[in-house]
């Protein structure tokens, strides 16, 4: 399996970066999911999402670690008291894990920067997020040929460097050759 991510520190103010054999190009992310999912359950379970409700601290802030490396998305960056406790008492298709990008808190979609904002300002009452769990495949890619991903990454502040999107290439190829196990592509 490969996975490989090109940047340096100097290139902070990147969205994501392409990597493929011969060339190595910034490009703006874009948003998974476009519009509130959190009453469309068929569509959740399509896209790997699910609902949470969390208590607010003493503070007014939600007990939540994220990552806030990306302008266009928050992760779960680390498991918290809160989330533990959550954990506790749901099943594993409910449970919050590091990787999950938030999409909605309190049912507003938003880019991360903004949703990051909204978790930050003190209020009253339960925040419910929207989580998108990551998808994982394992895949054989067969050389030459550019792979066509484009990885998500800040050195010194992303957890690890991700999928973003699935341009043309080798993985697209596998895309087309087994469409039920596909990668999201974006156009």
């Amino acid at each position: 399996m490969f996975f490989g991510c090109c940047c340096t520190e100097k290139e902070e103010g990147f969205d994501s970066l392409a990597v493929d054999e011969k060339e190595t190009k910034l490009v703006k992310a874009s948003p998974a999911l476009k519009s509130s999912m959190a009453e469309d359950s068929g569509l959740m379970e399509q896209k790997n999402c699910y609902l949470v409700t969390l208590p607010r601290g003493p503070d007014g802030k939600p007990d939540i670690g994220v990552e806030k490396s990306d302008s266009d998305f928050l992760m779960i960056k680390k498991m918290t008291a809160g989330m533990s406790s959550w954990n506790e008492s749901h099943p594993t298709s409910h449970q919050i894990g590091v990787f999950d990008r938030i999409v909605e808190v309190n049912g507003q979609a938003a880019p991360g920067k903004e949703l990051g904002r909204i978790l930050e300002t003190p209020s009253t009452g339960d925040v419910t997020l929207l989580l998108q769990r990551p998808s994982t495949r394992v895949l054989t890619l067969k050389r030459p040929g550019k792979l066509g991903i484009i990885a998500n990454y800040m050195p010194n502040y992303s957890l690890k460097p991700w999928i973003d999107t699935v341009a043309d290439g080798l993985v697209a190829d596998w895309n087309k050759a087994y469409p039920s196990e596909n990668l999201p592509r974006k156009k």
